[in-house]
């Protein structure tokens, strides 16, 4: 016990705690040595998710120089993707990823996922046409969110989309909603089915 409190008392005397009643701070010797910029990751307005109609989606980042932005699947660097300089029309589903950029310091990802379901408009009158609606791509058997063709939905079929995920193709097993990426809406897909 002794040799405890003897350690404690020899920390205490090698870092000794100042108190400025002029400015209110508190300054206790220790250096920590480490210095650097931090970069706020962008936020999007509006907010990602499903919306019935195209958005304009604005990107804000504050401390930073610049904003750089993709919508191909591939994270932007400070040297990559498109330099941010006002709102960004969506018009169909996609993910927008973004970082905000102070020189060549760039802040973590922020990854924003919309999805745009436009209603497509009703048929004409007298005999024909279509009630609108949205249109979904028809199943090819089995359960639907069952990537692995086990006819169940569960912790498999997540593992298959967490590897697949941002991948851009057409051949994907994980795109369950065949828009050519594997992002947010093929999870709300899994989620929905998932088998307990």
């Amino acid at each position: 016990m002794k040799k405890y409190f003897l350690l404690a008392l020899a920390i205490i005397i090698a870092v000794p705690a100042y108190a400025s009643e002029i400015t209110g701070t508190l300054t206790t010797g220790v250096s920590t040595g480490i210095g650097g910029t931090v970069v706020s990751t962008p936020v999007a307005s509006p907010v990602a998710g499903t919306y019935s109609s195209a958005q304009s989606v604005t990107l804000i980042a504050t401390d930073t120089t610049s904003i750089h932005y993709t919508i191909d699947g591939v994270s932007p660097t400070c040297t990559t993707g498109t330099v941010y300089s006002g709102a960004i029309s969506v018009s169909e589903s996609e993910t927008i990823r973004a970082v905000g950029c102070s020189g060549t310091t760039a802040s973590a990802v922020g990854t924003f996922a919309y999805g745009i379901n436009i209603t497509p408009p009703g048929g004409g009158g007298g005999g024909g046409g279509s009630s609108g609606g949205i249109i979904t791509p028809p199943l090819s058997g089995g359960t639907p969110g069952d990537i692995t063709g086990d006819n169940v939905v569960d912790l498999l079929d997540f593992n298959a989309i967490v590897v697949d995920w941002g991948k851009t193709g057409s051949s994907l097993a994980s795109d369950l909603n065949h828009d050519g990426v594997v992002d947010i809406l093929d999870f709300n897909i899994l989620i929905i089915n998932w088998t307990i």
